[in-house]
């Protein structure tokens, strides 16, 4: 996978990062855990409750909506210090493909 570079500038300019980093991790790893779980699940046909599954599932999800959403702000933190006109666009293409999910 390709280093963005504005994520690069991010882990190092912004005194805040590394906090941000750890928790996005943390909600990564989270999500991880849950789907990790449901799948173990499904292989020992161990899901004996429905409800609870689909729970499992919208939390799972729900999970990675909320990193995705960190991630997006993060990046157009970072994106502050670009020249107008590339941070405008930045910025517009995270909210555009945040949006479309």
């Amino acid at each position: 996978m390709a280093r963005n570079p504005h994520t690069a500038q991010m882990a190092h300019d912004d005194p805040h990062a590394e906090k941000t980093t750890r928790a996005l991790l943390a909600r990564l790893s989270r999500a991880e855990g849950q789907v990790r779980a449901l799948r173990v699940a499904i292989e020992d046909g161990t899901v004996e409750d429905c409800k609870a599954f689909i729970s499992q599932v919208k939390a799972a999800r729900a999970a990675l909506k909320r990193a995705s959403e960190q991630y997006v702000l993060a990046h157009i933190g970072a994106c502050q210090d670009l020249p107008t006109q590339e941070r405008d666009a930045q910025v517009a293409e995270a909210i555009r493909t945040l949006a479309s999910d």
